[in-house]
């Protein structure tokens, strides 16, 4: 075993076993046999996932664990999304903690937003460009925050809240919160609870027209099996999509490396999958109907570790990250999954890729040039340049 497996294998196998929401998990199943039982279930769950990592015949190894995070060694630069009129805000760490900066898209007028903001994840814009929603503080504490487009105005809309996402009319926010998800007026008033309690929910998703919600469940007290869920705005018609598959939703919100990504017709869903707990499967990523039929794998393969699942606006084409071919870079296919292209060919990491509003460029996040930093290039991959750098 590598100095590498060794030191992931010290890293996977704590948070699988210690981690809040499974102590969650145990204080609620209150006696002695089920916790005896499940804390067999988390162990044997941890030492397959251990399996995973330390595997060198399917070259899986330390890169494999970099995807699941999101990041290999949590860039200092993560998670770029586009505004509609293409401005793109994006995660930064300076010398003090990670905030939201924005950038125009020529480069010019980077600037921080938030000041203070305990470790922001998941900052998301408003439909009218005018502000961003963003998840602060972590675990127990985070919170919902919003902050203008401009810099000015912060303020937190709901304490104990998680992933939060903007409906497509710009009226309602959707947030995790107590295991449960609730949605409230975009100014942060009447929260409204939307499903019962839940083993563990990551990353919320609109469909374009606002009547449905993605997102990812535990599929039972296992800390690491995920499984694809949708329902209604209005807490009905809620369904699991992949009862015979579980989805890699480990993502904690820093990029969308595992969020669950809708057509633009809203007909599909794509996200990145989990082929059992067996080494060398790897992690496809996977497209399923709004019912739940039509599950097809897109990238059977080249085996590997695949993420960021993203639909271009006329939803002929998905970008994606891959380590198939050494290290991460930035991929493209056709949604039939044909057609699979390497963008970026480059040594460094490359990741995180985010369509503009027209469909013309790929903003993504890399490190080429020594820092991490936000990219951007032409959706055949040509023109690749810097346009904001990590915060000094």
């Amino acid at each position: 075993m590598t100095d590498f497996d060794r030191a992931s294998l010290d890293r996977i196998l704590p948070s699988a076993l210690g981690s809040p929401d499974w102590e969650d998990v145990m204080s609620r199943s209150g006696a002695r046999q089920g916790r005896r039982r499940w804390s067999l279930v988390a162990l044997a769950a941890a030492i397959l996932a251990a399996g995973l990592l330390v595997t060198p015949a399917f070259g899986i190894g330390g890169r494999l664990l970099a995807l699941i995070e999101g990041t290999p060694g949590r860039p200092d630069v993560q998670a770029p999304v586009w505004s509609p009129d293409g401005r793109i805000a994006f995660l930064s760490r300076g010398e003090g903690s990670k905030e939201v900066y924005v950038v125009n898209a020529d480069g010019s007028g980077q600037r921080r937003l938030t000041g203070d903001a305990r470790f922001p994840a998941a900052p998301a814009w408003s439909p009218n460009g005018r502000q961003i929603v963003f998840e602060g503080g972590s675990g127990a504490t985070s919170s919902v925050y919003v902050v203008n487009a401009d810099g000015s105005g912060q303020r937190r809309l709901a304490r104990n809240g998680r992933a939060p996402a903007w409906s497509p009319d710009g009226r309602t926010i959707a947030f995790f919160s107590d295991s449960k998800i609730y949605l409230m007026n975009a100014d942060g008033s009447e929260h409204r609870q939307l499903t019962k309690t839940m083993w563990g929910g990551r990353s919320l998703a609109w469909s374009p027209d606002g009547r449905k919600l993605a997102f990812f469940d535990k599929g039972g007290p296992c800390p690491i099996c995920f499984k694809l869920y949708v329902v209604n705005s209005d807490g009905s018609g809620l369904r699991n999509l992949t009862p015979k598959l579980w989805a890699a939703g480990a993502g904690s919100g820093g990029g969308p490396t595992f969020d669950p990504a809708w057509s633009p017709d809203g007909q599909m869903i794509a996200f990145v999958g989990l082929v059992g707990l067996t080494a060398g499967l790897g992690k496809p990523i996977y497209v399923v109907k709004v019912d739940g039929s039509g599950l097809r794998n897109l990238t059977p393969k080249p085996v590997g570790a695949y993420a960021a699942p993203a639909w271009s606006p006329d939803g002929r084409k998905l970008a994606f990250v891959s380590d198939r071919d050494g290290n991460s870079d930035v991929y493209v296919m056709n949604a039939s999954g044909k057609g699979q292209r390497n963008l970026t060919r480059n040594r460094a990491y490359d990741a995180d890729p985010a369509w503009s509003p027209e469909g013309q460029k790929i903003a993504f996040v890399s490190n080429r040039d020594g820092n991490y930093g936000v990219y951007v290039m032409n959706a055949d991959g040509r023109g690749q340049r810097r346009l904001a750098q990590r915060s000094p």
